[in-house]
């Protein structure tokens, strides 16, 4: 009789029981949910792919991760100790995928219990494409220029060309591939230098080297240029003769270094005509040599040779007489 009525009063008036004992579970859930804390930090995220194959677009590198847990549990986590992940390993064939994103734990977090780990995003599109080879020119970089009066000649790199590696669609498109700036400015010689290349896809590598030796050849500028108005002096004339007219002007065309040039005076150039061989008044074909400074080189001058006329000295001094007295006359 007693068993009958224990499970007579427990089975009694049961829809306010199961009720109320619902109210009670559903306040413990309640009450844990606001006991709880929450915790937000960003780890990177892990892509792996399978081999011969590799991401060709953005992607977040890092996902929001949020635990939710008792708070003296889940703050003493090391962040490093939860990893994110998307695996693309099990596609073999280029095109579009949605992949999920997946967590572990290890260390600090690994004997954590009763610990909820959501991450967002938690899909990401991923586009895979083959992993592909190619060679391309090494392009230098050039910034400034040498120092006044010098000029850059002949320049290369070496190796000329490097191989690249990448996505498929990434690597198709590229024809160069650029140094890092090399400064010339202010440079008065020859220059080589190891200079790293230039990286402008970060889903592209060097297979081999990432620098290159450059090489460049440095000289002084070189100029042609044009002197007129330069006087004809006359050398080695006997003491009995002497010219009858003024001797005219020439002009010289030189070669040289723009530092040299631009270093000189008009007064430095000469042409000479030698008149050691003349012996007797009367007319003379007689040669013209150019005078220069060292280091200035003569590509043509005007006049090679001229014609001049000689007289005796007492001749010329009877004239300069005649002269005289006309100009007091008048």
């Amino acid at each position: 009789m007693k068993n009958k009525s224990f499970f007579y009063r427990l089975f009694s008036n049961w829809p306010a029981k199961v009720l109320s004992l619902a109210a009670a579970i559903i306040i413990f859930l309640f009450y844990r949910m606001n006991t709880m804390d929450e915790r937000y930090f960003s780890v990177p995220l892990h892509v792996k792919v399978a081999q011969g194959y590799a991401v060709s677009q953005d992607y977040p590198k890092a996902v929001r991760v949020t635990l939710r847990g008792e708070g003296e549990k889940i703050y003493p986590i090391l962040v490093e100790d939860i990893t994110a992940y998307a695996d693309l390993t099990r596609h073999k064939s280029e095109g579009v995928y949605k992949i999920p994103v997946k967590i572990t734990k290890k260390g600090t977090a690994s004997a954590v219990e009763s610990l909820e780990i959501k991450v967002e995003p938690q899909e990401i599109k991923f586009i895979m494409e083959r992993v592909i080879e190619k060679r391309v020119k090494v392009v230098p970089t050039l910034h400034g220029l040498p120092a006044h009066g010098y000029e850059l000649g002949d320049f290369s790199v070496t190796p000329p060309t490097v191989v690249l590696k990448g996505p498929r669609s990434q690597v198709e498109k590229i024809k160069k591939v650029a140094t890092k700036e090399i400064n010339l400015s202010g440079r008065k010689e020859d220059y080589t230098t190891v200079v790293q290349l230039e990286r402008q896809n970060p889903y592209i590598n060097f297979v081999d080297e990432n620098s290159v030796q450059f090489h460049a050849t440095i000289s002084e500028v070189v100029l042609l240029k044009t002197v007129d108005g330069i006087d004809l002096i006359s050398i080695d004339l006997k003491s009995n003769l002497r010219l009858a007219n003024p001797l005219p002007k020439g002009s010289i065309q030189i070669q040289g270094s723009q530092l040299l040039i631009e270093s000189l005076r008009q007064s430095q150039f000469r042409l000479i005509v030698d008149c050691s061989k003349v012996e007797t008044a009367g007319r003379e074909n007689l040669p013209v040599k150019p005078e220069v400074p060292e280091g200035i080189i003569v590509l043509s001058y005007e006049p090679k040779e001229i014609a001049l006329n000689f007289i005796e000295e007492s001749a010329a001094k009877k004239i300069e007489e005649i002269k005289k007295r006309g100009i007091k006359r008048e």
